[in-house]
């Protein structure tokens, strides 16, 4: 018998219900969007408020900024690419956080014309330099990974001298636990070792990559990111073939390790796998002379048993695991898993990433798979993504207060210390004359 059409719409709804239900709810969420003057909301249920509108967001800054809005030229690619907030000098985004720990922050850049394509400036947060000398000539999202231990993060936009900063909107919401671990794998020319503290590092995202997969948006993710094609970073794929899987991707019942926040099923759907012959390699341009953590997504989607998965798997041409058993280390199939691995990349500027087969494989069937990359560049030291840098900040902060704020409290410590000064003569001058006079008593 078929259904009735408002069965199948109560249905569906119930569906997208329970869907909305199960999303991610962050304790801190702010969605900002800079410089405009009604709220947007974007396809995936998200509404971004104008930033003059926001109870939990103060601006601060010296002089006026300007609002800026898109031309009367073709749509933007977003609702968040229509307005602008510009600043002249430095100014800072007050952002009230209720729970301390790590935060995901992005950062919205879309130039509306060609004088916010050429400005430069930097970006802190609190007191960490997250963007030094940036340019946004073309769209961009910029996102971090950071801890936060204060009840308001500063976000601070530092123009250049004779340029402009700007920003077009801003996302700050905590992240779940499970999404930053402290140990990963060091992988160096002659070992591999474990390596602690990534819990304190700050993590600048640079590729986020699901294999052989369509492209995953914000819309099918429940921390709202995109995962691109990895199609564009292939550099060889001997013995190797597509891999699709159209069943549950199962997680273990009240992990805290792995989630649909780490990674959502999509990425673990669909994979690129080679043969115990075969090898897959990947190449992602980076910055030379940093450190990086990979981030490698496993699911074994293939197997129709246990313990016929068997693959190594390289890190910049650097053997990193060998004969790896994802059903082994997981218990199960079609579970998802993920290896942390930290690396320097120091002048050839270019991560790749490998994997092959194993001779604990049988011939001729799959033998290892990879569904999804992340790579995210971490702080070189203390005070920024690029060196020590928060002067920068610290002597801006202080003009942003004000020279006429700090000459005032000079002014009064001046003018304090000159009135006890005067004091201290006149008394003096006052025991002398006694004295002399023979009026001052003596003991």
């Amino acid at each position: 018998m078929a259904s009735s059409p408002g069965l199948a719409a109560l249905l569906l709804c119930a569906l997208f219900t329970a869907s909305a239900a199960s999303r991610f709810a962050p304790a801190d969420n702010h969605l900002i969007a800079c410089g405009a003057t009604a709220p947007a909301l974007l396809p995936d249920g998200r509404r971004f408020i104008p930033d003059s509108g926001c109870a939990s967001t103060r601006l601060r800054s010296q002089s006026p900024t300007l609002p800026t809005t898109a031309p009367n030229s073709p749509a933007a690619p977003s609702p968040l690419h229509a307005a602008a907030r510009v600043f002249s000098c430095h100014a800072s985004y007050d952002l009230a956080i209720r729970r301390r720990g790590h935060h995901v922050l992005r950062l919205h850049f879309y130039p509306l014309d060609s004088t916010l394509a050429a400005a430069r400036f930097h970006v802190g947060a609190g007191d960490f330099l997250l963007l030094h000398n940036f340019t946004a000539s073309s769209p961009i999202i910029k996102e971090f990974l950071l801890p936060v231990e204060t009840d308001v993060l500063a976000l601070t936009f530092v123009p250049d001298a004779g340029s402009a900063a700007f920003v077009n909107a801003i996302e700050l919401f905590s992240a779940p636990e499970e999404l930053v671990g402290d140990i990963a794998t060091l992988v160096t020319p002659n070992a591999t070792n474990q390596t602690t503290g990534l819990s304190s590092q700050v993590l600048d995202t640079l590729y986020r990559v699901t294999v052989a997969g369509h492209k995953v948006t914000p819309f099918n993710d429940t921390l709202w990111r995109t995962w691109v094609n990895d199609e564009g970073f292939l550099l060889s794929k001997e013995s190797s073939g597509t891999r699709s899987f159209g069943g549950r991707i199962a997680y273990p019942k009240d992990s805290r390790l792995m989630t649909r926040e780490v990674a959502p099923d999509n990425v673990y759907s669909s994979a690129r796998s080679v043969d115990s012959e075969g090898t897959v390699t990947w190449g992602f341009p980076v910055p030379a002379g940093n450190r990086y953590l990979v981030r490698m997504h496993f699911c074994d989607i293939v197997s129709k048993a246990m313990y016929q998965l068997y693959f190594n798997i390289y890190v910049n041409g650097r053997l990193a695991v060998k004969d790896f058993d994802i059903s082994g280390t997981t218990g199960y199939l079609a579970y998802p898993y993920y290896i942390d691995f930290v690396v320097d990349v120091e002048d050839e500027g270019m991560l790749k990433l490998a994997i092959t087969g194993s001779k604990m494989s049988r011939p001729g069937e799959a033998s290892g798979l990879l569904n999804a990359v992340e790579i995210m560049r971490m702080n070189k030291t203390g005070g920024g993504m690029d060196g020590d840098f928060p002067v920068i900040l610290d002597m801006d902060y202080l003009l942003s207060k004000g020279i006429g704020e700090f000459a005032r409290s000079l002014l009064c410590g001046l003018v304090f210390a000159g009135l006890f000064l005067v004091l201290v003569t006149l008394v003096m001058k006052l025991r002398t004359e006694l004295k002399n006079s023979g009026m001052l008593w003596s003991h």
